[in-house]
């Protein structure tokens, strides 16, 4: 009986200490979401959601977030490294749109159709000020292995304010040097621009 005993302790002692293997695909996962978030100041990176679009443009859950952030993972296979991170009273509008997209409807349509969906209330998007951070470039650019990007990625933060104008927020609609001007003026998709030149991450 002792024995016995011995020998199982003994067996779940060594299963303990085992070291645990990681998938490829874990691995995977682990560099996708450290890359998805790293538009994001430091501080609120661990606790933001991380979501990756599949082929029909479904929104696929690769790590729940805590602080209201969801960033989208830069998409694998094409020459560009592109991640952003939005909060959550505006991150429908990216779901729709990237669902409008997979199904091959034309940009000026996608923005119609996002407009008045959310004008007749089909599509909710909050029109207090949001959040929204990006970094966009090319993919030689971002290295993998120390998750660090070069200068030839652009790195920006967005304040969304849906359909407000320029003239209301008194802030001009062209870009001059790092000064924030305004995009999209007066549509769903309006925010202010703040560029970030030299990088800093």
């Amino acid at each position: 009986m002792q024995l016995a005993l011995i020998a199982q302790l003994s067996t779940l002692t060594l299963v303990a200490l085992a070291p645990q293997r990681v998938s490829a695909q874990d691995r995977d996962h682990a560099k996708a979401i450290a890359a998805a978030v790293l538009p994001l100041p430091t501080p609120l990176r661990s606790g933001a959601g991380v979501v990756r679009f599949d082929a029909s443009g479904r929104p696929e859950v690769w790590r729940a977030g805590t602080n209201g952030m969801t960033c989208l993972a830069d998409r694998p296979g094409d020459e560009w490294f592109d991640v952003r991170c939005y909060q959550g009273g505006f991150i429908g509008v990216l779901y729709r749109a990237r669902a409008l997209y997979a199904a091959g409807v034309a940009d000026t349509l996608v923005e119609r159709t996002i407009d008045s969906e959310i004008r007749s209330g089909a599509l909710a998007v909050t029109r207090e000020p949001t959040a929204g951070y990006r970094m966009l470039g090319p993919i030689a650019g971002y290295d993998s292995l120390l998750n660090t990007v070069s200068d030839t990625i652009d790195a920006w933060q967005s304040i969304h304010l849906p359909y407000r104008t320029a003239p209301a927020l008194a802030i001009p609609t062209n870009e001059n040097g790092t000064h924030p001007y305004v995009m999209a003026s007066g549509t769903y998709w309006a925010h202010v621009m703040i560029m970030q030149r030299p990088l800093r991450y």
